[in-house]
């Protein structure tokens, strides 16, 4: 009889205790697997998003909160800033660019921004059709958008009040937007955005304005660009101190977020390497309580002229046969955790997270749970390997 299918016989014959190991590696591995997924995507957009922006001035609040709102598009802004003075302080002989945003708005999932021909330059994107806007209520979409939502060029659509889906936002029905532009994939955010001009925004937010949009222009943020590395020493405490805005550095406050999450990553780490610990340490008590419970079974494969190396691979075999498919399923556990956590909620369409995607620490992890499994089912192995036939057989204990 084939060794393996004799081990599955083994496993089959004590059901439970088998399906419980089976679920804590599964388990284990999965939530591991998840929190390498996301930290990873997390940590690279943070990064990759952040690039090319050294400051962004915006209204007093959480600099935090600034930088998500702006850069990631995943919070709500702390307010808005006068536009005449934010123009003002882009003529800065420090700053070699200042992006303008304004926000507010969206469209379904997707954030209406208000932005110049810059911001497109910023991401380095390129036209898959259409154009770039011309006149006030023109939008070009992000390549996302278009796939996800149907828009095409001449498509009309309009905005609802609000970053967030309060189930209840004013819609802008009096304001339609009309689609001149759909971008290529980047990659990156834009692919999630609706860009349009700031007066678009201005001019649907006149009524709030008091009917008149040009009375009291504003914007969100300016994402700036230095002249000189010089400029990061003096030129926030200028923001700070002189002005009413607030001057919030990407670098700083992610990493700052970064460390942040890392605290509650690392305690989630602990309970999935807990689970597979305990995994692997009832794998391997368990083999050593049935091999003294089948030690005459054992003693009489022998006896039948199998040789020690066959006892030792079948109680090998049996271990491993929990261990391996518990840690490849675990790995497809956290990969379909994820993709459920980017399909049905609301930040994980916005963080666009993505599965089976390649980070080395996931297969580094997998080995390591393997070596281990091999380590401890050698124990039980080796019980089962220096059996004595004579003993088992009669009786005898000595």
């Amino acid at each position: 009889m084939n060794l393996f299918y004799l081990a599955f016989l083994y496993l089959w014959s004590r059901p439970v205790a088998s399906l419980f190991h089976l679920l804590l590696m599964i388990f284990g591995m999965g939530t591991i697997t998840a929190l390498l997924l996301f930290g990873q995507q997390l940590q690279d957009r943070f990064l990759k998003e952040a690039a090319g922006v050294d400051l962004v001035v915006g209204a007093k609040g959480s600099p935090l909160q600034l930088i998500l709102s702006t850069i990631q598009h995943v919070d709500i802004p702390t307010g808005n800033i006068d536009y005449r003075q934010a123009v003002k302080l882009a003529g800065n002989q420090q700053i070699r660019t200042a992006i303008p945003l304004a926000l507010g708005d969206r469209y379904h999932a997707w954030r209406i921004v208000g932005s110049d021909e810059n911001y497109l330059r910023h991401f380095k994107a390129e036209f898959a059709e259409g154009q770039m806007w011309q006149a006030p209520m023109q939008v070009v979409i992000g390549a996302d958008v278009a796939r996800q939502s149907g828009l095409q060029i001449g498509s009309a659509m309009v905005g609802d009040h609000g970053l967030v889906d309060s189930g209840g936002a004013h819609v802008h029905d009096e304001h339609p937007y009309r689609v001149v532009g759909i971008l290529k994939p980047t990659g990156r955010l834009v692919d999630r955005l609706i860009l349009t001009s700031l007066q678009s925004v201005w001019d649907v937010h006149a009524e709030e304005q008091g009917g008149n949009a040009s009375e009291k222009k504003e914007i969100t943020a300016l994402l700036i660009k230095y002249r000189n590395r010089s400029a990061a020493f003096s030129f926030p405490r200028q923001v700070n101190a002189r002005t009413s805005f607030q001057a919030a550095s990407p670098a700083f406050e992610l990493a700052r977020l970064v460390d942040l999450v890392g605290v509650g990553q690392d305690t989630l780490y602990v309970i999935g390497g807990v689970l597979v610990s305990i995994g692997l340490l009832g794998i391997a008590i368990g083999l050593l309580s049935a091999i003294r419970q089948r030690k005459y079974d054992l003693s009489l494969f022998r006896a039948m002229g199998a040789p020690p190396r066959k006892i030792f691979t079948l109680v090998l075999a049996e271990g491993m046969m929990i261990a391996l498919p518990g840690s490849l399923l675990g790995m497809l556990f956290g990969h379909g955790l994820l993709f459920l956590l980017g399909q049905l909620t609301e930040k994980g369409q916005e963080f666009a997270l993505q599965t089976f995607i390649l980070v080395p620490e996931i297969y580094m992890i997998e080995g390591a749970v393997l070596i281990l499994s091999a380590l401890l089912c050698f124990i039980p192995a080796w019980e089962a390997y220096k059996t004595d036939i004579r003993n088992s057989l009669t009786g005898e204990t000595g």
